[in-house]
């Protein structure tokens, strides 16, 4: 899912007393993870997208707030219409309270339908922002551990994120990109946990989309109900900091609304099966990203 807003949220925080560390279980349904989330006394769940520049909500369950104005949005297949600002007195997940936030509010009723699950809304790395954050998809945990401002724990006593590799990061309105090569030609991707597949540009070079091994065309919906087709392929060829990542699925599809959105010129987003191939740590203070890989990973 891709539904960008373009405004940081206040980040008034509360954590449980002690506690500079947490981990949150993650619930997959399909390839999207869920948080189990209270936003303004409605329960239910938040996909954790870190394609989001904030927090996004369902407007099925806040259609009684006071509404700012509303504005469109760009997402992987073009516009999305109806985009409204929402403020919102309290959000609370795990040991977690959020005082006082923005939110976007747009229809997200076509992911519940197809997950059957309460969907309030998307959650980005905004909220989580003040945190090194560690996402483990095959364990389905997310680790918070609170850090200064120089992006250095509070708590030193816990043991330091161990990783096979690191880069340094782009952040745009909390929202990271990171470098890759396919073909021999390096791109750029945003890392996206609500993209439950990657994605390359159409727009990519003829070596990029020549390494790309064809399997099927189908159809994309993202956040918005806007619905495009797509050719789904296997990326080969795809090198991360000199490791090969091997028998990732990808789309090949149009990615110009989603490069307006974020305002950065990107040739791909690197989601779910990116994801599994390890455990990543994102530090946005010191703009950097470490992967320790799944030890089973083939070379």
């Amino acid at each position: 899912t891709y539904l960008p807003i373009k405004r940081n949220a206040n980040n008034n925080f509360e954590v449980a007393t002690g506690l500079d560390a947490l981990t949150i279980p993650l619930k997959r349904v399909g390839n999207l993870f869920l948080i189990d989330a209270v936003v303004d006394n409605q329960t239910g769940n938040l996909i954790f997208d870190t394609g989001a520049m904030g927090l996004v909500l369902n407007r099925t369950y806040y259609r009684d707030h006071v509404v700012s104005d509303s504005h469109y949005s760009n997402g992987v297949n073009g516009a999305i219409s109806d985009v409204s600002f929402v403020n919102i007195d309290k959000i609370k997940f795990s040991e977690l309270t959020f005082n006082n936030n923005r939110a976007d509010l747009t229809d997200l009723g076509h992911i519940e339908n197809k997950r059957k699950v309460k969907i309030l809304g998307l959650l980005g790395l905004t909220l989580i922002k003040d945190f090194e954050i560690i996402i483990d998809v095959n364990n389905n945990q997310l680790q918070l551990f609170r850090i200064d401002k120089k992006g250095n724990r509070f708590n030193t006593t816990e043991k330091s994120f161990q990783a096979d590799i690191t880069q340094p990061i782009q952040s745009v309105n909390n929202v990271i990109f990171i470098r890759g090569t396919i073909g021999g030609k390096r791109l750029n991707f945003c890392m996206d946990t609500g993209s439950e597949t990657n994605v390359i540009s159409n727009r990519s070079s003829k070596e990029v989309l020549n390494s790309i091994t064809i399997t099927r065309r189908s159809s994309l919906q993202g956040s918005g109900s806007k619905k495009s087709e797509v050719f789904y392929g296997t990326m080969n060829n795809f090198v991360f900091n000199n490791k090969e990542l091997t028998g990732m699925e990808t789309i090949i599809t149009n990615l110009d609304g989603l490069c307006d959105a974020y305002g950065v010129q990107i040739d791909g987003v690197l989601g779910f099966d990116f994801l599994e191939k390890g455990t990543i740590c994102i530090n946005l203070y010191k703009k950097q990203l470490g992967m320790c890989f799944l030890k089973t990973e083939k070379k």
